[in-house]
């Protein structure tokens, strides 16, 4: 009984509390990695905050190592248990690769319509975005929310000789290389502005002659409407309680969506017979099971060659988030992946560089 006793008492130190304390909202938030939000979604909320838990776990773990308390060996089973869905929050890649072989640049870009954050200086900003992104030169570019009458979509298309668009005016393909035949497939579980995804048929080659086919889907799964300004602003008529409430009910249901429209992209992909590269705004992080099922059957390219924590949406608080990927088949070798920071669109655009030959 005794000994009972002294292991409760051990557990119950107040080093193992932090643990204790978020240890629901972890596991919660490890159901929502590894089981689809469709057609159970209540966990997915969890799964996007994760690495505010561990990261709590992290800091108690390191407190109690060092004034030298049990509570670390708690810390670390969590830390190691939930290695898969934090694995993908950074990347380490400090040697450059050094390859002799051709390359080719692609990239994605949410440029929320080629206008900055605040809706300002419109007509520069337009200037200034499309010009700044052809200083980049990269050989094939997806780009989300575009605007097909601004004169930066209109510049980046005349400067590529091939471009696609799809029906919805929202989602663009432009390659220096021939483009032999495109679609957009519309989503089944559609909302405004996330009705389609676009892909293309992209025949690229080196000087020597040799040759190959990509197909790139162009990808903006829907958007989570968790509104900065109405959390910061909500009107008085609604309590804070009932604010997060149906901000959580919001994003439940927007997951399980997200999560069908995945579905939709996979089974779609199954019927290509030539390599599929997903690039786009995912509108998830790595730490949600919309990236554990897309990265399936695919790499990351950040993961494989980026460094640090590749935050690519900036308009949460500076919270470091990356929801924009190009995943490419493994068999495929990727040389390097970079963020790349601008001042003006919520999302920083990333650039992968690929070895295709």
């Amino acid at each position: 009984m005794g000994k009972n006793k002294s292991v409760f008492r051990t557990f119950s130190n107040i080093h193992y509390w932090p643990h204790w304390i978020a240890l629901p909202f972890t596991l919660f938030s490890s159901i929502g990695f590894y089981f689809s939000p469709n057609p159970i979604s209540i966990f997915s909320p969890f799964s996007s905050i994760f690495p505010v838990f561990i990261f709590w776990h992290l800091l108690w773990t390191l407190i109690s190592l060092f004034k030298l308390k049990s509570s670390t060996f708690l810390g670390l089973f969590i830390i190691i248990f939930t290695y898969p869905q934090w694995k993908a929050l950074a990347s380490f890649n400090f040697s450059p690769k050094e390859i002799n072989a051709p390359v080719i640049k692609i990239g994605t870009w949410n440029v929320h319509h080629w206008k900055n954050i605040n809706w300002t200086e419109l007509k520069s900003t337009e200037s200034k975005m499309g010009n700044w992104i052809m200083e980049i030169d990269p050989d094939i570019m997806c780009f989300q929310e575009d605007n097909v009458l601004s004169s930066a979509s209109k510049l980046v298309k005349y400067r590529f000789p091939y471009n696609v668009t799809g029906d919805d005016e929202l989602l663009t393909i432009v390659s220096k290389f021939p483009i032999l035949q495109w679609g957009s497939e519309k989503y089944i579980h559609s909302s405004k502005g996330h009705k389609e995804f676009v892909w293309a048929d992209i025949q690229i080659s080196e000087a020597n002659g040799n040759m190959d086919t990509l197909r790139v889907a162009n990808i903006h799964l829907l958007t989570t409407t968790f509104d900065v300004n109405n959390a910061l602003i909500k009107d008085n008529d609604i309590s804070i309680y009932n604010f997060f409430i149906q901000s959580f009910q919001s994003l439940n249901k927007n997951a399980k969506k997200r999560s069908q429209q995945l579905d939709q992209i996979i089974e779609w992909e199954k019927k290509s017979t030539i390599p599929v590269i997903f690039a786009g705004d995912f509108n998830e992080t790595p730490t949600s099971n919309t990236y554990l099922r897309a990265t399936a059957k695919k790499n990351d390219s950040f993961v494989k060659t980026g460094r640090g924590l590749g935050s690519t949406f900036t308009d949460l608080w500076n919270i470091p988030l990356r929801i924009d990927w190009v995943l490419f088949p493994k068999d495929m070798r990727i040389i390097s992946a970079s963020t790349l920071k601008q001042e003006w669109s919520d999302h920083n655009p990333l650039i992968v560089e690929i070895a295709p030959f």
